[in-house]
């Protein structure tokens, strides 16, 4: 495995980190190294995989290697040719906001203490086995947060070093403060353990494979993308991560199944990349150095995505939903031409990579569109106001093209496609979950501080007047309270997505929690050693609150070994894809939580039959594009193998081997071995037997 990390790595940055770097530097403003490299790997993410797409649908091919290779070569090549013609973006470099201000206050100081000591304490108590923490107690907990966060906010007083419009002065003028090596070298170990954090367990516990279902879809899809340029039987999703991870494996000249174990970890770099680049652009780097720990680090929510194998929501929902955020941040600083078509890219794509968190972004444009525009055309900034409109239109229209191409939007209107099926049955589909689940599916430490520095936020956002700073601030807040009120409904279908994902703003609120905090501790005067002491004790509280949370993920770790495709199935696997002339196969539809009927379509190398257990069968929350009847199919063949409805079946679907796991449920293992006649045993090991069908009349 170790020897497939080097060129998984390398093609990763050749496709989808430097193609966009020549478009950073025209379309995002002046900033350090690891700003406009994120910039760029946004870019390129948004850009290259629908370069190759168009390609292979102009050759009519899969997503071979010389389209891979000219996909990278037109992102480079145009950003190049744009740079030479228009010149860098001569935006603002500096932060749209102030930093946080100190509290100087003995009296706020103490009652963050008291806040967050409490917080620590309902930390501790949830980790003692069989306990469970009283819905009183953890309402007490988040209305001292809040209020503490309110009154420190309140109390706060600006440094004197801050300059008069509310802006931290540029780099420039600070450079004898902290040097740029030392923000580097900040940064480079911030990123170096959250790489540790995602490689860790997965060297130890997992290869050659990775815990998690759905990576095996998109296994699929990748492979289908490779050899035809789609995947139209198989699901009804984007094709963003498919289509990257294509041309990756083409430049690196490994299969998807190789690619994902050794480079999936480093997916979590992108999380804190994008939490560093927008809270950079909010308070400035030593903000975007907390965001990008808090977020890489702490927040359980992204590493979870990356644990379940949903890689592209990790990618949607913590880079291109963050990026999209700092794109608004920097149309709102500098509206522009530029910045609007920045705005456009980055937020489309993520209709290109999600469906889900295609909403957020609805929901987060139509709120941004109903109030900042009103505000804009009543503050007189009439030109600002037909800016962000142009640029909210046009990422729109663009979002439109590429959901056009990926759902039928037709038949969608006239509810006869399977997508509007899958909407349908979605709705309502998935209960609330309790409101203590958020500190599981977060972090205990994030969500408190993040509910600090939000309420913080808030009422710091009262002295703002230039509208940059005030749309700013309101974005922030407005996608945190958004995301929250999506985990309260289940009529949209994934309250539990929701929930996971407003981790994503709350790192960075979070981020300015930690940053009110720790200015108030250095700011402090010496000669009051109460202050001091209550400052020093918050900012303990926190880093312990995180440790314990560190080290919650670790224990969880360790508790999953075994959630993963074992030898023998990994054998069955193998034996397949050696024999696979085609056609398709039936499987049972789970052996475990990480071994799956697509977990063995994977491995063999096919795309169907698929099959869910019964009660996803009948009440399916994903449908494939063929409709429910692959799945009822399925269920027939392996639950009555002597039928003669099953011997139609498997001379209809072309079914060339029917794989059934022996310690899965959901397939009748006596009614194969019996019916000989129908059924030919070629292969079987201690966890799975395949039988090849005879097609005979029933």
């Amino acid at each position: 495995m170790l020897a497939d990390l080097l060129p998984a790595l390398l093609a990763a940055v050749a496709a989808g980190v430097l193609p966009g770097y020549f478009w950073a530097v025209v379309l995002s403003p002046r900033a350090d190294l690891a700003e406009r490299l994120t910039w760029s790997s946004v870019l390129s993410v948004a850009s290259v995989p629908v370069i190759a797409l168009f390609l292979a649908k102009l050759a009519g091919t899969g997503i071979t290697l010389w389209v891979a290779l000219v996909s990278v070569a037109l992102v480079a090549g145009s950003g190049a040719l744009a740079l030479a013609v228009r010149g860098p973006t001569r935006a603002p470099s500096g932060p749209v906001l102030p930093r946080a201000p100190a509290i100087r206050d003995p009296g706020t100081l103490a009652l963050v203490g008291i806040a967050f000591v409490a917080a620590l304490a309902v930390v501790l108590i949830s980790l003692q086995p069989h306990t469970r923490i009283p819905g009183w107690l953890l309402i007490l907990v988040a209305v001292l947060l809040i209020v503490a966060g309110m009154v420190a906010a309140w109390n706060a007083k600006p440094a004197p070093t801050d300059s008069p419009g509310g802006a931290e002065k540029p780099a420039e003028e600070k450079a004898g403060r902290v040097g740029p090596a030392w923000r580097a070298a900040a940064l480079v170990v911030t990123l170096g353990l959250i790489a540790v954090r995602g490689y860790a367990g997965a060297i130890r516990l997992d290869w050659p494979f990775l815990r998690g279902t759905d990576q095996f879809s998109y296994v699929i899809m990748s492979e289908q993308l490779m050899k035809h340029g789609s995947y139209g039987t198989f699901l009804i999703y984007p094709p963003g991560f498919s289509s990257l991870s294509a041309v990756v494996c083409r430049l690196s000249g490994l299969t998807p199944l190789a690619l994902y174990p050794v480079l999936a970890p480093a997916l979590l770099l992108l999380t804190g990349l994008g939490a560093y680049a927008l809270a950079t652009r909010l308070w400035g780097w030593g903000y975007g150095i907390a965001a990008a720990a808090l977020a890489g680090l702490v927040l359980d929510g992204a590493y979870a995505g990356f644990g379940q194998g949903r890689y592209p929501d990790l990618i949607a929902a913590f880079f291109l939903m963050v990026m999209l955020v700092a794109a608004l941040i920097l149309l709102y600083q500098s509206p522009s031409l530029r910045s609007g078509a920045l705005l456009t890219v980055v937020g489309a794509s993520v209709v290109f990579y999600h469906p889900v968190v295609s909403i957020y972004l609805a929901a987060l444009l139509a709120l941004v569109a109903l109030v900042g525009l009103p505000y804009l055309l009543l503050q007189g900034h009439r030109r600002d106001a037909g800016v962000l409109l142009s640029a909210l239109a046009a990422l729109a229209f663009l979002s439109a093209c590429y959901a056009a191409y990926i759902y039928d939007l037709g038949g969608i209107i006239s509810g006869s496609s399977h997508t509007s099926t899958a909407v349908a049955n979605d709705l309502g589909s998935q209960p609330v979950p309790a409101a203590s689940h958020l500190l599981v599916e977060l972090g205990p430490a994030l969500v408190w501080l993040g509910l600090f520095g939000l309420a913080a936020l808030a009422v710091t956002a009262r002295n703002f007047r230039a509208p940059p700073q005030v749309l700013a601030a309101w974005t922030i807040v407005g996608w945190c309270l958004l995301m929250y009120a999506g985990s309260r409904t289940s009529l949209n279908g994934f309250p539990t997505r929701f929930e996971r994902d407003v981790g994503a703003p709350l790192s960075i609120t979070a981020a300015f929690g930690a940053g009110l905090i720790v200015r108030s501790r250095l700011q402090a005067q010496t000669s009051r050693e109460a202050v001091l002491v209550t400052a020093a004790a918050a900012v303990g509280v926190v880093a312990l609150m995180s440790v314990v949370s560190a080290g919650a993920s670790l224990w969880e770790d360790s508790q999953t070994k075994g959630n993963i495709p074992t030898r023998p199935v990994a054998a069955a696997g193998h034996w397949l894809r050696q024999h696979n002339t085609g056609g398709t196969i039936i499987t049972t539809p789970y052996m475990n939580r990480s071994v799956s009927n697509r977990a063995m379509l994977a491995m063999g190398g096919y795309a169907g039959l698929q099959s869910y257990n019964p009660e996803r069968t009948w009440h399916p929350r994903s449908l494939p594009p063929t409709g429910r009847q692959p799945l009822i199919d399925s269920y027939q063949v392996l639950n009555y193998p002597a039928s003669c409805q099953s011997a139609r079946i498997l001379n209809r679907e072309d079914v060339r081997y029917v794989v059934l796991y022996k310690s899965g449920p959901g397939a009748d293992l006596a009614g194969f071995y019996t019916d000989q006649a129908r059924y030919h045993r070629v292969f079987e090991n201690p966890k799975v037997i395949i039988y090849a069908p005879q097609r005979s009349p029933c």
